[in-house]
């Protein structure tokens, strides 16, 4: 366990080197939430990937915005190595996040969380998402999933996008 990180050794960056990449893909392998395994080729292909490196520039946190195109983004994978938790780090890439999503241009971003995970809702609410609803895990899980959306710009149909998003999922509240 870490003792008294300092917090300000550790950065949070748009990660472009490839090595760190690889260790952030590596990190979320050894994430202990039995979610369901990591797809490579999508993690890579993502639109951003956002690290947080300790002074040693090893990751020990990273989140991305998701592979696509277009004015609408999905958040995903964030993890944060259990040496390093509790320290606002997911907060931190969080907020990164939405920065380089305006840098990019996107309007919309979207987030999907499994009901249980309470720390990553939170996560979501403190950096002014808002709940769209509950809707049945297409994966055959049986799960319910929390779709979360905070706009970026202030001419968006809301209902519309969102809708378009959730498709024909069903909606459990």
């Amino acid at each position: 366990m870490v003792n008294k990180v300092n917090t300000e050794s550790i950065s949070i960056e748009l990660c472009l080197d490839e090595g760190l990449r690889c260790q952030a893909a590596a990190l979320v392998d050894s994430r202990d939430d039995n979610a369901h395994p990591l797809d490579h080729e999508a993690f890579f292909a993502a639109r951003a990937i956002i690290v947080a490196l300790n002074a040693a520039r090893r990751v020990v946190g990273c989140a991305v915005i998701k592979a696509g195109a277009g004015e609408v983004a999905e958040l995903g994978y964030l993890v944060v190595a259990p040496d390093y938790r509790r320290l606002g780090l997911a907060t931190r890439l969080t907020a990164k996040r939405i920065q380089q999503a305006k840098t990019l241009g996107i309007k919309l971003l979207f987030a999907t969380v499994r009901e249980e995970n309470n720390l990553s809702r939170a996560n979501l609410v403190k950096a002014g998402f808002k709940l769209w609803g509950k809707y049945l895990s297409i994966r055959g899980t049986g799960n319910s999933i929390d779709w979360y959306y905070l706009p970026l710009a202030a001419d968006l149909d809301i209902p519309a996008l969102m809708q378009t998003l959730v498709g024909a999922r069903t909606r459990l509240a």
